[in-house]
């Protein structure tokens, strides 16, 4: 298991300009925090400073029709990008749409070569569970069989859905689609909340996160199941700025911190045959 940072993490951090961080320093910051890699969008120079601290480059952006898939796609790959991880089209956007840009989408990236997953995410023809679906199963059959590439945040549905615990049961039914997902966004969520705090002022894990804890054992063990070789995760903590984040919560930088950390020892414990104990 690989972990990579959303650069969004560290928007206005520690405090808005001109005390942010430069982009330099945030990539430095997040090479010396042992992350695998880190994300952000194509064109702000992240790929040749990810490159040159170690680290490999996930390039994120958002495509609709009036966009050009392939110069999208080509920048992400000229910038070295390991994938591209797309939001596509709009909340309104219809099914029969969502399935074109799909396609397109699915074109650009096999003619350029490079991988392009589509993240479930609101605002997007993926916001819903059913949505969702509707787009899986109707790219299965306009490719006689291929499954879809996607990108699994399971903090949006969530939300939609005012799920109540536990979540395995509502996110966990498609094992399938679990063991051959290579990219992960997993947000600590509740049914009300797309991002809960991590940490609780002593810093061990705030209350708030004991059931997303338990769901997120189960996810790192469905996927330890799958056997691929080259599964990344990426703590997602977005900022105050983002509506994500709130006033009351520690610093979303601290709180990708200790996820990523929890991250690599669950990881390593199922490795070993260990049972870890949570903070």
């Amino acid at each position: 298991m690989l972990t990579y940072l959303n650069l969004w993490t560290l928007l206005d951090h520690p405090a808005a300009a001109p005390e942010e961080w430069t982009l330099s320093k945030k990539i430095d910051a997040v090479a010396q925090a042992t992350f695998d890699g880190v994300m952000g969008e194509p064109g702000e120079g992240i790929g040749e400073l990810a490159k040159s601290s170690g680290l490999k480059y996930l390039a994120c952006s958002r495509l609709g029709a009036q966009q050009n898939f392939h110069d999208l796609l080509k920048r992400c790959q000229d910038e070295e990008a390991l994938v591209a991880q797309i939001h596509l089209g709009e909340h309104d956007t219809p099914a029969n749409e969502a399935l074109e840009l799909a396609l397109r989408l699915d074109a650009a990236a096999r003619e350029i070569g490079l991988d392009a997953v589509i993240e479930t995410h609101r605002d997007t023809c993926t916001e819903t569970p059913e949505k969702t679906l509707e787009l899986q199963s109707g790219f299965r059959h306009a490719t006689q069989g291929r499954e879809l590439p996607m990108v699994l945040d399971f903090s949006h549905h969530a939300v939609v859905k005012h799920l109540y615990p536990p979540y395995a049961a509502h996110f966990l039914t498609d094992i399938a689609l679990i063991h051959r997902t290579r990219f992960h966004h997993l947000r600590p969520f509740n049914g009300h909340h797309a991002q809960i705090p991590v940490l609780a002022s002593d810093g061990s894990f705030a209350p708030e996160m004991t059931d997303w804890l338990t769901f997120a054992d189960e996810v790192l063990r469905l996927i330890d199941a799958s056997q691929q070789p080259d599964i990344w995760i990426c703590p997602e903590l977005g900022p105050l700025r983002s509506g994500y984040g709130l006033s009351a919560f520690p610093p979303s930088w601290d709180q990708a911190l200790a996820l990523n950390a929890w991250f690599k020892n669950q990881w390593d414990a199922l490795r070993h045959g260990k049972t870890q104990t949570r903070a």
